[in-house]
């Protein structure tokens, strides 16, 4: 038996080559694509859809993250993360903090000042 530098894990070869290693759902699973930066932002997705992708992923990391919380900040729309003290509920960390939501409310404000002037 090799010994094996830490930090790296080589499965045995009878493991990488039997037909179990690999689950079924990630052999049969057809392969995503890419969606192009473009597109994206041409289309950008409606709070609607954001709600729901929000609900997803809560439903998806409940068994396992307990303490976070997922949402939508309403005044710029970007995703907020909080880690929340399970005993006490006091957020341990934010991100982006509420410090940074604070600029980027302002710099929309900002903004929408310069297209006023502008036109």
């Amino acid at each position: 038996m090799a010994i094996q530098p830490v930090g790296q894990y080589v499965p045995p070869a009878s493991a990488a080559s039997s037909p179990t290693a690999v689950s079924r759902e990630t052999r049969d699973a057809p392969a995503e694509q890419p969606v192009p930066p473009e597109a994206v932002a041409a289309n950008p997705p409606t709070r609607d859809q954001l709600d729901r992708a929000m609900g997803e992923v809560r439903k998806a990391l409940a068994p396992v993250a307990r303490n976070l919380q997922f949402s939508i900040d309403d005044a710029t729309g970007r995703s907020v993360v909080k880690v929340v003290d399970a005993v006490t509920n006091e957020v341990i960390r934010q991100m982006p903090s509420e410090e940074l939501l604070a600029i980027t409310r302002s710099m929309d404000k900002l903004s929408g000042l310069f297209v006023k002037q502008k036109a």
